[in-house]
């Protein structure tokens, strides 16, 4: 056992110092590499893209929310594509069963008009078109919310770097305002300053 071991061993004791140089050769690189003087909300903001949260959404929902820091959201997203799938599949079987009822229906056998004899031929034809046309809005509503949770991500992804301070205040204040003319008076009024 351990002479199988050996040759993994001495070539991951050869390639350790080389990997290690690498590791430290970059981390000289960046170090020298580095400046103060740019402005660190650019940098940051060049970090996180929409473009990439927008992408990752397209190939996987919930993935650019996850991009984005928005766990919460990725629950909300599968359940409502669960309970899609759901409806989907409910109305595929019973679109399917009254098809082939209705279809059994109307040939020239008369051995196949047993199948669901409470319906008659039009209600079949009905409830089928009913299921047909519900199977469809499932359809149509998966592609909504699909879309919904892209936008959703490319959105979040633009607001990521937008700083949303506590000291957001709004306050009025009396004031003097010095009025110019024959006489020179003050008049009262109302200061309004917005901090953000």
């Amino acid at each position: 056992m351990l002479q199988s071991i050996r040759p993994y061993l001495l070539i991951i004791l050869l390639l350790f110092p080389f990997l290690f140089g690498k590791a430290q050769n970059r981390d000289t690189v960046s170090k020298q590499n580095f400046n103060p003087i740019v402005d660190s909300s650019l940098v940051f903001k060049n970090l996180h893209s929409p473009k990439k949260a927008t992408y990752m959404s397209l190939i996987l929902p919930g993935l650019g929310q996850a991009y984005n820091h928005k766990y919460w959201k990725i629950p909300i997203i599968y359940a409502g594509f669960g309970t899609i799938s759901y409806f989907f599949v409910q109305n595929q079987k019973g679109y399917t069963k009254y098809r082939d009822a209705y279809i059994s229906r109307i040939d020239d056998d008369a051995a196949n008009d047993d199948i669901l004899p409470q319906y008659t031929t039009e209600n079949l034809r009905v409830i089928k078109n009913l299921y047909w046309k519900d199977r469809d809005l499932t359809i149509i509503i998966a592609a909504v919310l699909y879309s919904l949770n892209v936008l959703d991500a490319n959105v979040d992804a633009h607001f990521f770097t937008y700083d949303i301070s506590d000291d957001l205040t709004f306050n009025i204040k009396p004031s003097l305002q010095p009025t110019y003319g024959q006489h020179s008076t003050n008049t009262a009024g109302l200061s309004f300053s917005l901090n953000f």
